[in-house]
């Protein structure tokens, strides 16, 4: 950056040469990837204080007021605009717009975590001198003598406050210096009433409001009861094989998302606006209006006589007066995390998006070379996961199931094949996948036993249910549930109806699959 060579009075004097080598372009990176994208001012919680060099702190503090002013980009115009002359004569000085646009060029905002992180652990390095630390001296740790300061700077800026922390530890206090709760156990009135109010249940799914008959749209009012819904903050995953129906199982959950007033991102890698677009459409005309006279097909095809159009309008203007502007669709060309994290970060700061569902969750293009390409599953359903805790969302996703698995009748995670891992990081897991003819067969060793629950004098029994054979069903799988049993646990699988023609799924029954294979 233009004359970025300079250190706020007194930085020189208060400290060593060797702790500010390298601040300069450690500060200029961090600024010029504020300049390329200001959003991402909101994930960091950088101060004035945290910058030591004077267009450091110059052009920081330019970017945090036009921030607070709820701009999103950075251009000349804004600044001129929205500047005091002092602040403008400043930036003239410094070289204007050309030197922001210049850094602009360069950069690589993929590095901006790699750049905050190294500004982080640089003004770690600042403080531990403040507070008198040794950072300079050779000091022994085990058998071997250290400078503190060149083992930091090979290390990120957690790694350095653990090292200390360890350290500390090593001197024999017996105490644990990550604590997350400390309180003595009684039972309050606060306490109570949190558990009255449902405070640990999350978003239900069971219903989507009312068909044009008045009567409730039934999603998965077993299934969201069993969960006891979805969880803001936690990530959510539903594994199938191909053409299982991930996609549109996932349409019957939106829609019960949005009618309780979710905001919903959907980011694709595999499908078109156009599919999805089809796919809730056909949905409203079945399941709000009970039309079924027109099909996913024939809506793709363009066969669409004049009743079929009629019933149309009425869902489309349905749409406009209540969810108009609460469904967002992004489609990528490849699965590709930074991109994912950048629109997730962008609609939730901007536009106040709470729901993302990603389909379909799959390997990046760039890590097909690895050796371990599972462990690149696993990091990026880390990233996903902390999206969804940083701010608050629910997190969703589609994942395939390895296809030699097909013809196993228990899903599990293993179906996941080496990136079962994953299952450690998600709060839900659901696997489905085809029911076969001889699971519905009651004379078949691979009978089902399907069967309702209802409820009798305030207890639920099972009575048996007799799918039809003819129809088209899918087994799903409770693989995880924090909040409750599992499929593994208890046996018990949900029986789903399919009507792919209508992108419907019906939570008709559950049923005990068998374990074993069917080839």
């Amino acid at each position: 950056m233009s004359k970025i060579g300079e250190f706020l009075t007194g930085v020189k004097e208060k400290y060593p040469a060797q702790l500010l080598k390298g601040r300069i372009q450690v500060e200029g990176n961090v600024i010029s990837c504020f300049f390329k994208d200001m959003l991402l001012l909101d994930d960091t919680t950088f101060e004035s204080k945290d910058f030591v060099t004077t267009d450091g702190l110059f052009y920081f503090s330019l970017l945090k007021n036009l921030r607070k002013k709820g701009f999103y980009s950075l251009d000349e115009i804004t600044i001129l605009s929205n500047m005091n002359q002092d602040v403008i004569d400043r930036y003239n000085e410094n070289g204007g717009w050309d030197t922001i646009q210049h850094q602009i060029d360069i950069i690589n905002v993929q590095n901006f975590d790699t750049y905050i992180d190294i500004l982080y652990r640089e003004n770690i390095i600042l403080n531990m001198h403040n507070d008198g630390f040794n950072l300079l001296n050779e000091i022994i740790v085990g058998d071997k003598k250290v400078i503190p300061l060149k083992l930091f700077r090979k290390m990120t800026a957690e790694e350095v406050t653990d090292w200390y922390e360890a350290r500390i530890s090593s001197y024999g206090t017996g105490y644990s210096s990550k604590i997350l709760e400390e309180e003595e156990i009684d039972f309050d009135d606060d306490f109570i009433e949190s558990c009255k109010d449902g405070e640990e249940n999350g978003v239900p799914f069971d219903i989507a409001g009312y068909d044009v008959n008045g009567e409730e749209i039934n999603c998965f009012p077993f299934l969201s009861r069993q969960i006891m819904g979805l969880l803001e903050g936690t990530f959510t995953m539903m594994g199938g094989f191909s053409s299982a129906g991930k996609s549109t199982w996932w349409i019957t959950v939106l829609m019960a998302l949005l009618h309780y007033d979710r905001k919903i991102l959907i980011i694709s890698n595999e499908e078109n606006i156009k599919k999805f677009k089809i796919k809730f459409m056909v949905w409203l005309l079945g399941k709000r209006n009970r039309y079924f006279k027109l099909t996913k097909k024939k809506m793709a095809s363009g066969d669409i006589n004049t009743e079929s159009r009629k019933s149309l309008s009425d869902v489309q203007d349905f749409w406009r007066k209540n969810y108009k502007g609460r469904v967002k669709f992004i489609s990528i060309n490849e699965a590709d995390m930074h991109v994912v994290k950048k629109k997730i970060r962008e609609n939730a700061l901007r536009y106040g998006y709470d729901t993302v569902l990603y389909d379909t969750f799959k390997i990046q293009e760039g890590d097909f070379s690895s050796a371990r390409q599972d462990l690149s599953l696993v990091r990026d359903s880390r990233e996903l996961d902390k999206l969804a805790k940083k701010y608050n969302l629910i997190m969703l996703a589609s994942v395939q199931l390895a296809e030699y698995m097909k013809g196993r009748l228990f899903l599990d995670a293993s179906c996941l094949s080496n990136a079962k891992q994953i299952k450690e990081i998600l709060e839900n897991l659901f696997l489905m996948r085809t029911v076969y003819a001889e699971e519905l067969d009651e004379k078949s060793k691979y009978y089902c036993h399907p069967f309702r629950l209802k409820k009798v004098n305030d207890k639920w029994i099972e009575e048996e249910y007799k799918p039809d054979p003819n129809a088209v069903w899918r087994a799903l799988f409770v693989e995880k549930c924090r909040s409750g049993a599992n499929s593994s646990d208890n046996g018990v699988a949900y029986l789903l109806r399919y009507d792919g023609d209508h992108c419907i799924f019906r939570e008709v029954a559950q049923a005990r699959f068998k374990h074993g294979e069917i080839r």
